[in-house]
């Protein structure tokens, strides 16, 4: 059984051992209201999620001595060293570590078969919406249960799983175990100030912009509402997350404590690898405005396009010479995402399309050539979205795998398609650009500078997170907020209150099940719990251990003082947020009774 946090893509489950959940289509599961199909009551009624897999981490090797610093050698070599261990049901992820001081190859199995078993309410998994999130108190069963299944088709059953935990306490030592996705408390401060001053605000600007639009589409009807509800949360998640990390590069005491360490390494002499980040910093922020005007929003119809125009490009080119997005693992799980099942709506691609437009028109101006020819000959930016939303097929899966294995020299017969071929040919020389200005620099100084801080600083300073396995731990804890004293846990009995006083209005409104059952439920029922653990984005799904490696909870969030985490990290006031194993197990055998996942998660009894 898999514990999945249900607005994440990374889970720790029920094994010893570590679990990175792709999720190819990117579609969330919440949104899902009936509850009788999404709890399976028996084996058989678990569904098929379509684009998730899972890998489960097999052992870690040291591949330092084999990859080269120059840059063509050094996609060679890890390209080489991937596929030297990947094959049937395994994949191997070179990763860099300490800005690649240190390459670790990652070896995993791989299930391509993942079924749900159990989940919420979308209304009960996300209680409180945008408003509460990235905050606490929190009242939340944001949870559900996957179960990998083998090539076989029969559920993968493993030698080792964590048992539950009878009790959690105030102060008890507690561990996540996970997948952190990034952060970037070891850059520069060049790089940090790129950060603050061209990076962090634009993408603010834009999220923000693409908020405005998701709200107004989703005000025109339930069913545009349900439509933008997936795209519309991923944003007010990651516009919430940067309005918070921005501050921490405006605070005076964080960037001097940055300045100080790094004049310290100066005298340790790398003051010729500090110059070549500080370059690098300069031309990202030259850079990084016309790039990212170009990059399309996730998972629409003219990402997919771009996607497809430039795996048909690069393949023509020698794998040293391709984008670094496009070759290797990056390709690989690419196309898997492309071939995966989605749902497409066209009336909301028009709308995003649109906007996408008129935002790269204001910034880059109505004659530059990227402008020009995403437009076309239309009129407009409403015209022109129409016109190529209308005509294309890329919505259809059996369309994108044919497409991409056809033969890159291939006549085009779709309009979209053939809009995105002339857009990556304008896009790609300012690709290899940034690539060669602004990322190869970096990572071929990283050593030096990573070095120079082991010197200075020992083995006590974790590397950046890379997506790849990493135990936290810390304590329960309460918090100060607002000067008000929170307690470390909140209970089913704080919920009730929370919706009742807002007059159960959206997003406080409960769920059916619990307005349903709220009378016979336990109003004492730990719900949520805080513990000073250091997470980021990406540790949504990770289990909570107690010091005897029970499972004690599932992390979840994290309060409004985490969000400068991705900088640095402060354990008076940063928590992380979990749903408490009482509340999973209320879930599990009271509110969408599924007693014999219960059983297999308190007993490891088999199906």
């Amino acid at each position: 059984l898999f514990l999945f946090e249900s607005a994440g893509i990374i889970l720790l489950v029920a094994m010893i051992g570590a679990i990175v959940l792709t999720h190819r289509e990117g579609r969330s599961h919440r949104g899902h209201q009936d509850i009788a199909k999404q709890n399976a009551r028996r084996p058989q009624d678990e569904r098929r999620c379509p684009g998730l897999s899972v890998r489960v981490l097999l052992g870690v090797d040291d591949v330092s001595a084999e990859v080269p610093t120059e840059p063509a050698a050094r996609k060679a070599a890890i390209a080489k060293l991937e596929q030297a261990c990947s094959g049937e049901g395994q994949r191997c992820d070179v990763v860099a570590l300490y800005g690649g001081a240190l390459q670790h190859r990652y070896r995993y199995a791989e299930y391509q078969d993942v079924r749900l078993a159990m989940a919420p309410e979308e209304v009960a998994a996300s209680f409180g919406g945008d408003d509460d999130n990235f905050h606490y108190p929190r009242f939340a069963f944001d949870l559900a249960l996957l179960r990998a299944y083998d090539r076989a088709g029969q559920p993968v059953r493993p030698a080792n799983w964590l048992r539950a935990a009878a009790k959690l306490t105030r102060g008890e030592p507690v561990f996540t175990v996970g997948h952190p996705g990034r952060t970037e408390r070891l850059l520069a401060v060049s790089q940090l100030e790129a950060l603050r001053d061209a990076v962090l605000p634009l993408e603010i600007e834009t999220l923000a912009d693409e908020q405005a639009l998701l709200r107004r589409y989703a005000s025109t009807s339930a069913e545009a509402a349900r439509q933008a509800m997936a795209p519309l949360a991923g944003v007010e998640n990651r516009l919430k997350a940067l309005r918070g990390q921005l501050p921490a590069l405006h605070d005076a005491d964080v960037m001097q404590a940055k300045r100080a360490l790094e004049s310290r390494l100066q005298a340790g002499g790398p003051l010729g690898a500090l110059k070549v980040a500080a370059r690098a910093a300069a031309a990202q922020q030259k850079l990084y405005r016309e790039l990212y005007t170009q990059r399309p929003q996730g998972r629409s119809l003219l990402e997919t396009a771009l996607h497809l125009a430039a795996l048909r490009d690069e393949a023509k080119r020698p794998e040293s010479e391709q984008l670094d997005d496009y070759r290797g693992n990056r390709r690989s799980a690419l196309l898997e995402r492309l071939q995966a099942q989605e749902a497409v709506y066209p009336a909301l691609e028009r709308e995003r399309l649109a906007g996408f437009m008129r935002r790269a028109a204001q910034r880059l101006g109505a004659e530059h050539p990227f402008v020009r020819t995403l437009l076309g000959s239309e009129a407009s930016p409403e015209a022109a979205a129409r016109a190529l939303v209308d005509a294309t097929r890329l919505g259809e899966q059996v369309q994108r795998k044919r497409w991409l294995t056809a033969d890159p020299n291939t006549a085009i017969d779709d309009p979209l398609l053939a809009r995105a071929v002339a857009l990556q040919a304008l896009r790609r020389p300012l690709l290899a650009q940034y690539e060669a200005e602004v990322l190869q620099p970096m990572r071929a100084v990283a050593p030096t500078l990573a070095r120079e801080r082991w010197q200075l600083l020992g083995d006590g300073e974790a590397p950046d997170a890379t997506g790849t396995l990493r135990l936290s731990h810390g304590r329960t804890a309460e918090v100060l907020a607002g000067g008000l004293r929170q307690p470390w846990k909140t209970t089913l009995g704080g919920l009730l209150v929370r919706a009742d006083a807002f007059e159960q209005q959206p997003p406080h409104r409960l769920s059916a099940r619990l307005s349903q059952l709220r009378g016979q439920l336990p109003a004492a029922t730990a719900l949520n719990f805080i513990s000073d653990n250091d997470i980021i984005g990406g540790n949504s799904g990770s289990p909570v251990v107690n010091a005897r490696g029970e499972l004690v909870g599932l992390a979840f969030d994290g309060n409004i003082d985490s969000l400068p985490g991705r900088f640095h990290y402060d354990g008076r006031v940063n928590r992380t947020v979990s749903v408490h194993i009482d509340a999973i197990f209320l879930a599990l055998e009271r509110l969408y009774p599924a007693t014999h996942l219960a059983r297999e998660m308190r007993e490891g009894t088999p199906r």
